[in-house]
């Protein structure tokens, strides 16, 4: 703290002994000017919190808006009307993009199995009308052997025999 002056010292006795009646020694008087003067400190640090804290109060009672409701139903239909919007936008963004995924991915599977497997659009009939069955636990494509007389076979369900060659010829459509 600040040097203490014999007049200030001689003032604060003088203080003392009109208020008290008593006479104050050179040590006391040290002390409670020591504690007057970090008192003030003190005082003066609370007033700048005081005038700080005013001031926040008053930015926050600008920025607050207070509604008030008449009962619980009427905040729940509030509260509702202002997240409603947000929450359904989210709702539509989530399904849209697990929409996107999953048509996407399901894409590449086909697309990439079209590109692996050359003659897979020709076998695109075969895969449409034909018949597969369990058999003893294996799945077999069901085919009946094809009256070549009528001239009509129906792909997916009729076979022709080549003797020629000892095999046995699955129709897939016409080119």
């Amino acid at each position: 703290m600040s040097k203490i002056s014999t007049e200030q010292m001689t003032r604060l006795k003088g203080q003392f002994s009109a208020k008290y009646g008593i006479e104050m020694d050179d040590w006391s008087a040290m002390v409670m000017t020591e504690i007057t003067q970090r008192f003030m400190l003190l005082t003066s640090e609370v007033n700048r919190s005081i005038v700080q804290i005013d001031e926040a109060t008053k930015s926050i009672k600008g920025k607050v808006n207070q509604i008030n409701f008449r009962n619980n139903h009427e905040a729940l239909r509030f509260g509702i009307g202002l997240s409603l919007p947000f929450a359904a936008l989210g709702s539509l963004i989530s399904i849209m993009v697990l929409w996107y995924s999953t048509t996407t991915r399901e894409y590449n599977i086909r697309k990439q199995i079209i590109e692996d497997y050359q003659n897979a659009p020709i076998y695109a009939r075969l895969m449409q009308y034909g018949q597969v069955v369990d058999r003893e636990g294996q799945l077999c494509l069901a085919l009946t052997l094809a009256d070549l007389e009528s001239g009509n076979i129906l792909i997916g369900k009729e076979y022709v025999k080549d003797g020629e060659f000892g095999r046995i010829l699955i129709p897939l459509g016409r080119k």
